[in-house]
């Protein structure tokens, strides 16, 4: 029952988080939207910043749980690459959207829960993409790079598109996604030889 309580707490304050943003939302205002009192939420979560912690980690253990099925059943980086993103991007639009509220909102918490949110998020989603990388390059699928660079720039392309559907267009996820993945592994160039 209080795991229940628990899990109803981190879907109610991921809501609540994705669509004011971290200052923009009071314990008050989560313990009524999860139906619980003051009590029962501190009873579970410290204060609002572990609570927020609890939101992002809950959303990399998802993500971690994508990126270990990705490297189980496909075999070249790339097909790799295609199953961690269009997992993401299967995600529920508060999920997605929690990825990036975490980077826009570390600023306003304190410097200990940043460092344990820091080792949350390269343990579980940068190092295991970056390990992805290096395996494709010891298969000689993808030429020598900085594996960590590579992925913060795929990342850069992907990440504007993270918001919930009412803050942009509607997108084609797919043509998103076949585009930044032609971009990442393939460039923009066309071969020399194109018109021959």
């Amino acid at each position: 029952m209080s795991q229940a309580v628990r899990e109803r707490i981190i879907r109610e304050a991921t809501r609540l988080f994705v669509e004011h943003g971290y200052r923009g939302i009071s314990m008050r205002e989560i313990a009524e939207a999860a139906n619980v009192s003051k009590a029962g939420l501190y009873y579970h979560f410290r204060d609002k910043e572990d609570l927020f912690l609890a939101v992002l980690g809950d959303s990399l253990q998802r993500i971690g749980r994508i990126i270990a099925e990705a490297v189980k059943e496909k075999e070249a980086t790339r097909e790799r690459v295609a199953h961690v993103m269009q997992g993401i991007f299967s995600l529920p639009a508060e999920q997605r959207a929690i990825i990036r509220l975490a980077t826009q909102e570390m600023a306003h918490l304190r410097a200990p829960t940043r460092k344990v949110f820091g080792e949350q998020y390269h343990r579980l989603f940068i190092t295991p993409l970056e390990n992805i990388l290096k395996e494709g390059i010891t298969r000689q699928e993808i030429r020598p790079l900085n594996t960590r660079l590579a992925i913060w720039m795929l990342l850069g392309m992907v990440y504007p598109f993270l918001y919930p559907p009412h803050h942009q267009e509607r997108i084609d996820v797919e043509e998103m996604l076949s585009t930044a993945l032609s971009i990442f592994f393939d460039g923009v160039s066309l071969p020399p030889n194109h018109l021959q």
